[in-house]
């Protein structure tokens, strides 16, 4: 009876973990506003970075469009980048001056939770009937000590991110934190990754000397982070 017992324990366990919710790739098309919040060290200064990121991310067609307007402790930073990933191209425009670039890599990358990333918790934002969501953690990875991100349990929509960063060159540690705000799937105007008119100045190769292509352990976001560390 006691081995019979204990076996049937053995199953429930077994189907508690295997029932646990798996690293998972956002849906092919989805647009939001990254409210970003960063705290960073770097020669001994203090340095802040916070702002917005406007994203419409499109899977499908292999494009993206950024329209950043930050502050890095005080110098403000407009910059719009389009990416077209079957062209190979990638566009920045700043300060009315459209740049042509080579595509940051030859593949686009998804957007997905990283398969080494570990489940934490499943939690309710907001009270009861609130957002549901998934949060999924990783260890020293990448130069990060720990990350944590938020994803929404039924489709996979990013909620929220922070990252706790460990040295990195002249930058002796680094705090972010991004909330996804006004998240939603499909792309409401694909004008959005149309480059300027007239043709941009074109500097072939550009990405070899500065490279623009960041990300996370969760997700490879593709931008770059004008100098500050580069998760």
């Amino acid at each position: 009876m006691y081995a019979v017992v204990l076996a049937v324990i053995a199953l429930a366990l077994v189907g508690s973990v295997s029932a646990q919710p798996q690293p998972c790739c956002t849906p092919n098309q989805w647009e939001a506003t990254m409210v970003e919040a960063q705290g960073y060290v770097q020669n001994m200064q203090p340095k802040t970075l916070v702002g917005t990121i406007e994203v419409s991310y499109d899977f499908d067609n292999k494009k993206m469009a950024f329209n950043q307007r930050l502050n890095n402790s005080g110098t403000p930073i407009l910059v719009k980048v389009i990416i077209n990933y079957n062209e190979g191209k990638m566009y920045s425009i700043s300060d009315g001056v459209c740049t042509e670039l080579s595509a940051p890599t030859p593949d686009m990358p998804q957007q997905c939770i990283s398969a080494g990333a570990m489940f934490e918790r499943t939690m309710r934002l907001g009270g009861p009937g609130g957002l549901e969501v998934n949060s999924f953690g990783l260890w020293n990875v990448q130069g990060v000590a720990y990350g944590t991100a938020q994803m929404t349990s039924r489709d996979c929509l990013p909620v929220t991110e922070v990252l706790i960063a460990e040295q990195t060159g002249q930058v002796l540690g680094s705090v972010q934190a991004i909330i996804f705000d006004g998240v939603t799937t499909g792309i409401k105007d694909p004008s959005v990754f149309d480059p300027p008119s007239p043709p941009c100045n074109s500097i072939p190769d550009a990405h070899h000397q500065e490279s623009r292509s960041g990300g996370t352990p969760f997700f490879q976001r593709t931008l770059g982070r004008f100098g500050i560390p580069v998760f």
